[in-house]
């Protein structure tokens, strides 16, 4: 039969009757894809914009397919069969009397020059995969663009995931028009527009609209649902009904496909195309509120019908289904998210299911193990890959203790909070730290296995925010808690917690005996951690009471001991207190290395409190000689301040040192300048504060747009990189500087990443080429 029999009439895309909003990188990766293969799949959630983005993708190629661009609806066919039939259909070709089949269908196609677009392939997505590969066989110049929820899986296929559109984060304080940026926010401010002409977004119901966009997970068919609403609804009222987002988007355009009315219909469809096996992973995956690890799902989602052995392939299927999301760069172990709204699916399956306690409870026993994990790593060589981890898990454990409350099991609660006493307080979580143990307490009877722990670690953080009073309370019912006869570790953390309660009150006299006490306590234990508390506290203790001599010793045991361990965080705050007791010592350049060494090692493990106490102690070490950067140095350290969630007041005999240069500053600058220069180190972030503070931002650039102008290394990274153009490693470079083995770590990092490096071979060529020239 000759081509005119079966010729195709031009393009078949439909105009587009709604704004298209943004995706200027996703129309481009996918032009890209195209104009190199033949088979592109779009692949995403339903509701993400698949089915759009495909449509100005064919308009804008249209020049390219001399036989044009013809579309083919297959959200309506229902039977495999029928597929080839659609797509005749779609390129009106007239009836073939033995009926429509991939083979004669590819046969007709053969001298096509031509794109074709299959929309809504995943319900049908053997019998695609099998037409598109036959068409791409007999038919060379024809390509394919499809939009599934999976790929077709054929040779030669490229896929691409739609992403959802770009939102704001949580922390919404930005103004109505830097809002107004985020393609989010523009389509919900163009469809509410359409709907409601009078609504504008003003500064302050733009907070409103962004946290909209955002609880939708950027889906521009709930996003566009939820514009809707604008016509009888107040942004605010819409904001506070997304609890139920499922229930409140039921509503949409008449003229869509029954599926794509509402955000339910849309979840609906997807879980219909699933297994049972993956309804069930769906459902019980739903607890999960933060990104999880394949470890996590198999002691959480297995038993009652789903085998370990079975949850990679699940996962992967559901990868594959665009219901998860595994994330890039998440490190050695794969990481999976799930958008809110499919979690909010699930979880009403999950209930329905009657499962949703067991699979809590199973939540909540694998982050009591995680959270005793991290206690026994934290102080060593992993410590900062276990508070990375921490820091990923937050949520997941901030929901398992919500369940184990919930579930009436308040000794659960606590060992989880307890055990994470350290992240707490290095995270800048010390009111939440303190909020779970508080309510573990409350909710717990005496004798509550846990109990003393949780009130020994509910008196630490009391103090630390500011609350000192509670402190002798809490530590005397721990002590009840105990008994007659306390273990000596027990009784130790109470008088060290007592110890820095009186250290806050500004008495460090009265701090002495009860942290000598344990000292001595821990000395009979094997308990490290407890001890290098201690000389920390201790340390500080004896310098403010003037005896240099004993704090410089507590300290530097303290340096001997965290360093014995490749530790970290206890290990930097030594180095930090040492620094400080040097500067009181009259030895002001030998104070300030060692606080720098020190704020680079807290900047590294992101440790806010560190940070802050050390750009405070630089502040104080720098107001005679350079009050402008002692200055800029005090406003940095009270962002940092304000971040940890802590305050220098905590240590009040400590805030008399920045209360003292704050008073000297103010005699050198008038309030204005001394404003305007806090202001610019308020606004730096912790790297470039870190910066502005080693000198590798050139003075001044804090107060001009933060623009950073970078010297080559440090004077201590001069000396690290020297080492290793001699040839020596890390410990040996240690050794011969009298630092620790981790601060060479760190310097070696910054080296590598300062000047863009990738081996130390590159940095000995670039000191050997340095040293024969004057440096300057």
């Amino acid at each position: 039969m000759g081509r005119s029999a079966h010729r195709t009439d031009g393009d078949s895309l439909p105009a587009e009757v709604t704004t298209f909003v943004g995706r200027r990188h996703e129309l481009g990766e996918a032009r890209k894809l195209l104009s190199t293969s033949r088979l592109v799949t779009l692949t995403g959630p339903g509701g993400v914009g698949k089915t759009r983005l495909a449509m100005r993708i064919a308009d804008q190629a249209r020049r390219a397919f001399p036989d044009g661009v013809v579309l083919v609806e297959l959200a309506e066919v229902r039977s495999a069969e029928l597929v080839p039939h659609a797509v005749a259909l779609a390129l009106r070709f007239r009836d073939e009397p033995s009926g429509w089949s991939a083979e004669n269908l590819a046969e007709r196609l053969a001298d096509k020059h031509l794109l074709l677009v299959l929309d809504n392939c995943e319900h049908v997505i053997v019998a695609c995969a099998l037409l598109i590969n036959r068409i791409l066989t007999r038919a060379p110049e024809v390509h394919v663009l499809t939009t599934s929820r999976e790929a077709m899986k054929i040779g030669g296929e490229y896929t691409y995931a739609v992403p959802p559109l770009p939102v704001p984060t949580w922390n919404v304080d930005s103004r109505a028009a830097d809002l107004a940026q985020y393609d989010g926010v523009r389509l919900f401010l163009d469809r509410a527009q359409a709907r409601a002409p009078g609504f504008v977004m003003t500064e302050r119901n733009a907070p409103h609209v962004a946290q909209i966009c955002r609880r939708l997970d950027g889906i521009p068919l709930a996003i566009e649902l939820a514009a809707d609403r604008v016509r009888a609804l107040p942004v605010e009222q819409i904001n506070a009904r997304l609890s139920s987002r499922l229930r409140l988007l039921t509503t949409g355009d008449r003229s869509a496909s029954a599926r794509h009315q509402t955000l339910l219909a849309s979840i609906t469809w997807s879980y219909d195309l699933c297994s049972e096996l993956e309804q069930l992973m769906w459902a019980r995956l739903s607890v999960f509120p933060s990104s999880f690890v394949v470890s996590a799902v198999e002691s959480v989602c297995t038993g009652d019908g789903l085998a370990a052995d079975d949850v990679v392939d699940l996962l992967t299927e559901l990868v594959e289904k665009s219901i998860l999301t595994r994330e890039e760069d998440a490190g050695p172990e794969a990481r999976y998210r799930m958008l809110g709204t499919l979690r909010e699916f699930g979880h009403e399956r999950l209930v329905e299911s009657g499962e949703s306690r067991s699979v809590q409870k199973r939540l909540v026993v694998w982050c009591t193990r995680l959270a005793r994990r991290y206690r026994e790593g934290w102080f060593g060589p992993g410590q900062q890959e276990w508070s990375s981890r921490l820091r990923t898990e937050h949520q997941n454990v901030a929901s398992a203790l919500g369940f184990a409350l919930d579930a009436r099991d308040p000794a659960q609660a606590m060992s989880i909070a307890s055990d994470l006493n350290l992240y707490w307080v290095t995270a800048g979580l010390i009111s939440e730290g303190r909020h779970w143990l508080r309510r573990g307490v409350e909710e717990s009877e005496p004798g509550t296995p846990g109990r003393a722990t949780a009130m020994r670690w509910l008196a630490y953080f009391s103090f630390y925010l500011g609350d000192a009073d509670l402190v002798p309370q809490l530590i005397s019912d721990a002590l009840i808690e105990l008994g007659p006869e306390p273990a000596p570790g027990d009784l130790a953390y109470l008088r060290f917690v007592e110890g820095m309660s009186q250290l806050a009150e500004s008495d460090p006299h009265g701090a002495q005996a009860p942290l000598d006490q344990a000292l001595r306590l821990f000395a009979s234990t094997d308990d490290d951690v407890g001890k290098a508390h201690v000389l920390l506290g201790y340390g500080l203790t004896q310098w403010l009471c003037g005896d240099l001599a004993s704090a410089k010793a507590l300290l530097q045991e303290c340096l001997q001991l965290t360093g014995q361990h490749v530790e970290s965080t206890l290990h930097s705050s030594a180095l930090m207190n040492l620094g400080m007791v040097v500067w009181d010592a009259g030895e002001p350049a030998a104070a300030e290395a060692m606080v720098l060494e020190a704020l680079q090692l807290k900047v590294h493990d992101e440790e806010l409190i560190g940070q802050a106490m050390c750009l405070d102690a630089l502040a104080w070490f720098s107001v005679t000689h350079d009050p402008q950067r002692a200055a800029t140095l005090a406003g940095c350290a009270e962002t940092a301040w304000r971040r940890s969630g802590a305050s220098i007041e905590t240590v009040s005999a400590l805030s008399k040192f920045r209360d003292a240069s704050l008073e000297k500053l103010g005699a050198k600058f008038p309030d204005r300048v001394l404003a305007s220069l806090m202001a610019s180190g308020a606004e730096l972030s912790s790297a470039q504060a870190l910066a502005y503070a080693t000198g590798m931002q050139e003075r001044g650039s804090a107060n001009d747009d933060r623009t950073e102008v970078f010297r080559p290394l440090t004077n201590r990274e001069w000396q690290v990189a020297q080492q290793i153009a001699d040839g020596l490693g890390n410990r040996q470079i240690a050794g011969r500087l009298a630092i620790s083995p981790r601060t060479v770590d760190a310097h070696v990092a910054h080296i590598l990443e300062k000047l863009a490096f990738s081996s130390r071979a590159q940095v000995a060529a670039w000191v050997a080429e340095r040293q024969r020239e004057p440096r300057g």
